[in-house]
């Protein structure tokens, strides 16, 4: 293949609805990043600047666990210097673990703010060069703009002499030329030149001394004699003190902060401040770094929380997992929310234990790998299913109608593989503790009703029968909808997909107590009578051709439900002849938002 035209696909796609909009951010992000071969730099200016325009309708809780997927992974400096213009706490998340070559980031480093330059500082695996580079920049990133000293009134030249070195370069700012594409290559010797020449230079250039004229500008002589008897006294008594050990130095294991009103930490006591400040504990972070769902959870009920896992990355004495607690802050006159205050502490030995597991459901898996697996397959899966629709549509010409009863075919297969997709994602966030759910009140008799309705038209076709009684009076509970319809539509589908010609599948609905509903469904002949063992066995999967049997498998499949639905509270339990899911009415305190 010479040619890649994933690009151009995706951008000829029309997005018209927010949710078409942010669904194209996450494609085109995932195609730049993955220096695809053979695809046209036109196209990739074209796709840069396309993304320019959606960054102000993609939310910034999506913008930053898209930043946050591209941990540890080498990206194109052009993508890196689009994601560091964006708001502190997504350039940061994207910043703290992308890899560049050190020519690249030689050449980044001026397109970033000295946030983002902070960011950098706390990272050791940058090489010399850049570490040089980012020392140089140190004196204007660092300096206390517009503050003077007191009576001294520096001299211009000296100023102009401290700046770090500015290399013209034909790199214009992205915020301000949204419409064009710079080529990040150009100017890398230059600048690597300059940057040398100027970690070559004697540390005294950098510090030009008080000039004669400040004695006519109000610092009178007794000051600056005052000043320098001060610094004669502390070497005296320096070289007075007898040499002792020099202190092991004290890793702070606890720090308070406080966050504003959108959740973003402003406010850093005992602790370096440049790690920490632009984390938010308003939203859960979809990989390994940032906090989890329980933070979240009480910051959208403005509620007490406490031992919230937050992990922070990087080389620095931050950087690791820690314990937060938080307590909201109103305004006293108004009752306004202004924010949180909270302690962070270093978790106990008992709570870093490991999970017994092997893996991801026993498996072997890692989760964090199949997450970045799952992210890297939602592409070329979107664009498959996409294209196949515009076929069946014939929005691209008119076509034979055997043409689109395979275009049909092409689009339910990738649904399909996009559904199994999200069953994986689904399930890696249930095993590290990272799945967010709401608690609204759901229907779950109509919810029932439309799962039971989807697959009985596939049993008829297969001869067999797939019943529902959801019984007259209303059930409502309190849960997550797309998790309940995840549960649901799992269990129903995958038993029913196993029904043979001329069995019958019942599912029945009931409420067994004040606070809890029983889902029962029977077990075809196929699985009658195998143990619990084998049904929630990882590797089990007896389906057969049924188009809505699960990908994954029955074990992994009833594996799934099992686990959503212990995070409301719930059970799935194997009886003899059938399969029984028990919810609860209303979501517990403990199981609410938390992901498990």
């Amino acid at each position: 293949m010479r040619f890649d035209d994933m690009l151009a696909t995706v951008l000829a796609r029309p997005a018209e609805r927010p949710a078409d909009r942010v669904a194209q951010w996450r494609q085109l992000l995932d195609l730049l990043a993955q220096h695809r071969p053979g695809s046209d730099p036109g196209v990739a200016r074209r796709a840069l600047a396309r993304l320019q325009d959606l960054r102000r309708d993609v939310p910034v809780a999506i913008r930053r666990e898209t930043a946050s997927a591209f941990a540890g992974r080498a990206l194109p400096a052009p993508l890196v210097v689009f994601l560091s213009a964006d708001v502190p706490v997504v350039a940061s998340a994207m910043l703290g673990h992308v890899r560049l070559s050190e020519a690249d980031w030689l050449v980044v480093l001026p397109r970033l703010s000295p946030t983002g330059r902070g960011v950098l500082r706390h990272r050791r695996d940058l090489g010399i060069r850049v570490e040089q580079a980012l020392t140089a920049f140190g004196r204007t990133d660092l300096a206390l703009h517009g503050v003077s000293g007191v009576g001294v009134e520096a001299d211009p030249a000296t100023v102009e002499e401290a700046r770090p070195p500015v290399v013209e370069t034909s790199l214009a700012p992205i915020a301000e030329s949204e419409n064009e594409v710079v080529d990040l290559e150009e100017s890398v010797e230059p600048l690597a030149a300059e940057q040398e020449a100027s970690a070559a230079r004697e540390p005294e250039a950098a510090m030009p001394a008080v000039p004669i004229q400040a004695l006519e500008h109000g610092a009178g002589e007794g000051q600056i004699r005052a000043i320098i008897d001060r610094i004669a006294g502390f070497r005296q008594r320096r070289e007075d003190t007898p040499a002792t050990e020099p202190e092991a130095h004290r890793v702070p294991d606890s720090f308070r902060f406080e966050t504003g009103s959108d959740g973003v930490i402003r406010w850093v006591d005992g602790m370096p401040r440049g790690p920490l400040i632009g984390e938010t504990i308003a939203t859960a972070a979809s990989g390994p770094i940032g906090v989890d769902a329980q933070a979240p959870g009480a910051f959208r009920r403005r509620a007490t929380f406490r031992d919230a896992r937050l992990t922070v990355a990087g080389g620095s004495e931050a950087a690791g997992e820690w314990r937060i607690a938080g307590v909201p802050v109103f305004a006293p006159d108004t009752g306004r929310f202004q924010g949180y205050r909270g302690t962070a502490r270093r978790p106990r030995t008992e709570e870093r234990a490991e999970s017994a597991s092997l893996g991801l459901y026993g498996v072997g898996l890692e989760p964090d790998s199949l997450r970045q697996l799952v992210h890297e397959l939602r592409t070329p899966l979107n664009a498959i299913g996409g294209f196949a629709e515009m076929i069946r549509r014939q929005m691209r010409g008119p076509v034979s109608t055997a043409y689109r009863e395979r275009a049909q075919e092409i689009a339910e297969q990738a649904g399909r593989l996009l559904a199994a997709v999200d069953d994986l994602d689904v399930a890696a966030r249930l095993e590290t503790q990272r799945l967010d759910l709401q608690r609204v009140e759901v229907d779950l008799g109509a919810m029932v009703q439309l799962v039971c309705g989807n697959h009985a038209e596939s049993a008829r076709h297969r001869g067999a029968t797939l019943a529902c009684d959801i019984g007259r009076a209303p059930l409502s509970v309190q849960g997550d909808p797309a998790a309940l319809r995840r549960m649901i539509g799992r269990l129903v589908g995958g038993v029913a997909a196993l029904a043979g010609k001329g069995e019958a599948v019942r599912v029945d609905l009931r409420p067994v107590s004040e606070d809890a509903v029983m889902l029962r469904v029977d077990r075809p002949t196929r699985i009658a009578d195998l143990p619990e063992t084998t049904l929630l066995d990882p590797g089990f999967g007896p389906d057969g051709d049924a188009p809505d049997a699960p990908l994954l498998g029955l074990g992994f499949t009833l594996h799934l439900v099992r686990r959503l639905a212990a995070t409301v509270g719930g059970t799935l339990s194997i009886e003899p002849g059938c399969l029984v899911l028990r919810l609860p009415t209303e979501a517990s305190a403990e199981h609410a938002g938390t992901g498990g």
